[in-house]
């Protein structure tokens, strides 16, 4: 058994008609099936011939309409949901991103000023030295 059917409406002739009225003819429908052969996959196509003269022409296929809202309901409502759910992650995502982004610019910030500072305490260190001996040689 197929995991997927679906019920397709029928004209009395046996074809399959979609929404705008374009019809196929159902009596010789195909079958695919995927399998391997030799460790290799193929498609196998079979071709099936159904008897369609034991249709009454007096059959219609819909559904009731609060059969499909009771289906489609739930799905739209979890989809909803779903949606917000995601968008809810999306946006803590961007907050952390930003967040990292500002932390990264302030530790570069941080990195710039000390650096200055100790190049600058170095150098008075070194000067401070030059003088030294500059001073205890003139003696």
């Amino acid at each position: 058994d197929p995991i997927v059917q679906t019920l397709l409406p029928l004209t009395p002739a046996g074809e399959i008609c979609d929404v705008e009225g374009n019809c196929v003819d159902a009596a010789e429908d195909e079958l695919f099936t995927l399998t391997t052969k030799e460790g290799k996959l193929e498609v196998e196509r079979t071709t099936i011939t159904t008897d369609t003269s034991v249709l009454d022409a007096g059959l219609i296929f819909e559904q009731d309409p609060i059969q499909i809202l009771d289906v489609l309901l739930p799905l739209y409502l979890n989809a909803c949901l779903l949606r917000s759910l995601q968008e809810s992650l999306a946006s803590e995502l961007a907050a952390r991103m930003n967040a990292m982004n500002a932390a990264f610019d302030n530790a570069a910030a941080l990195k710039k000023t000390l650096t200055v500072q100790y190049n600058r305490k170095r150098q008075a260190k070194i000067t401070k030295e030059i003088i030294e001996i500059v001073a205890g040689a003139s003696i």
